[in-house]
Parts: structure tokens; C-alpha cells; sequence
């Protein structure tokens, strides 16, 4: 079964082509052009440098989120009109797993950071023992405070990944009781090859969508829809 999987969560961009046996093919920007002006633009090219085309894509998969809410927005948009186009099945993966798996082979804890703002993350933690990915600590959006004082609870050494772990890190970093680093710039940000990865054996499960049924994970309101609820309670 071959997937085409986006990962649109965070700056970075990347689309993916991938089934059970065999990475085909990757994309990747993490530049200054909007999502809007290269998402498309990337799936062609990837498909035409594959010698395929939308017919022979089997599923669709997509970061759902948490992460950036415009991003989320068109990742999500593009699979749904691929998948209606193609009357396919989507996968919705999380962003924080999918990130994750960026470091499957790290020994300690897997800390996958996105930026939330407001002295926030969205993050979670994993453990790894070389087949499966283990959730250590729930995915949500945390306060700097929290994570910091999770990690150091945990006792284990911790490598942080994504847009927020550098601003974590700077934050928090005289205040780490284990050896905490940063992941490297080849491994740090999301990418759409992971999302295939985990869609995979989400399918083996039977947890798969539509385009009318998949959904989003933005985790909380934006800020623009808080200011509503707050005038509105006021």
C-alpha cells in the first residue's frame, strides 16, 4: 500500500511516498515560503520524479497536529482534497509522535518540543526499546515550568527535538538535574517520511478516515478565539 504523507505542523514542510517495504521518495523545505505556495507545488514534483501520479497512492496521511494552526489547516486541506479526488482513505498522525520517531533509536527521552507561544509547548515524551515508541509523558501543551520539572523527575537524560526545544532549552538549561541536549539540525523538525511510518501501522488497526471524518488536533483554542471567549464572558 502506497502512502503520501504530508507534515505541515511547523515551518518545515515535506511530503513523503512510502509503503511497507520502501521509503520511495522525500521532500523537505524548512524556509520562508508559506505552506500554500509549496505543499502542492512539492507533491507534484515528488510524484513526477517517482513516475507516478495521484491514481497510484493507495492512502493519504497527514500531521493533524498540535502544532502551527495555519499549517495544520492546509496539511489537513490538501490530503482531504487529494483523498476526495482520489475517493482514497487519510490517516491522521500526530505531530508530537511523528517527531518522535525522529530519534526511535535514542536510549533515554525522546522530548518532542513545538512552539505554542506564550512561554508554552507542545510536547510530550517518549521512551524507545528499538520496536515501538512507549508515551512517557502525555501529548499536551505545557508551560516551560512543567516540562522542565517532568524531565527532571524522570531522571533519565533527555533529547529535545522541534521549533521549541532551542527556546526550551535556552530557558531552562541551568536548571536540567540530567544530561539534557537538543537534537541535531538533520533530525530536529518533523518530517512527512515519520508520519508515513506511524500511518502504517495505523492502517494494520483499522484507524483510518475519510475526508469528511478527519480532523485536526489543535490541542487548545488559538489566541483570537480566547479573546472571543473572554469579551464574551466579560
Amino acid at each position: 500500500m502506497k502512502i503520501l504523507a504530508l507534515d505541515t505542523s511547523t515551518i518545515a514542510c515535506s511530503a513523503a511516498v512510502m509503503d511497507a517495504t520502501k521509503l520511495y521518495g522525500e521532500l523537505f523545505t524548512d524556509f520562508k515560503l508559506k505552506h500554500s505556495e509549496k505543499l502542492l507545488v512539492m507533491c507534484d514534483s515528488l510524484l513526477n520524479n517517482l513516475r507516478m501520479d495521484i491514481a497510484d497512492i493507495d492512502c493519504f496521511a497527514v500531521s493533524c497536529g498540535p502544532g502551527s494552526f495555519t499549517g495544520i489547516r492546509i496539511g489537513m486541506a490538501t490530503a482531504k482534497g487529494f483523498a476526495q479526488a482520489a475517493d482514497k482513505p487519510i490517516v491522521c498522525v500526530s505531530s508530537i509522535e511523528a517527531l518522535a520517531y525522529n530519534a526511535f533509536y535514542y536510549s533515554g527521552l525522546i522530548c518532542p518540543m513545538l512552539d505554542a507561544q506564550r512561554d508554552q509547548l507542545y510536547s510530550g515524551a517518549y521512551t524507545s526499546d528499538g520496536i515501538a515508541l512507549n508515551e512517557y509523558i502525555p501529548e499536551n501543551v505545557y508551560e516551560f515550568s512543567q516540562m522542565l520539572d517532568m524531565i527532571n523527575e524522570s531522571g533519565k537524560p533527555a533529547l529535545l527535538l522541534g521549533d521549541g526545544a532551542k527556546k526550551f532549552y535556552a530557558r531552562c538549561s541551568d536548571k536540567f538535574k540530567n544530561n539534557v541536549i537538543i537534537g541535531q539540525e538533520n533530525i530536529l523538525m518533523p518530517r512527512a517520511s515519520n508520519v508515513a511510518r506511524i500511518a502504517l501501522d495505523k492502517i494494520k488497526d483499522g484507524n483510518i478516515h475519510d475526508c469528511f471524518t478527519a480532523m485536526p488536533n489543535y490541542i487548545r483554542a488559538a489566541q483570537a478565539e480566547e479573546n472571543i471567549v473572554k469579551r464574551q464572558n466579560t
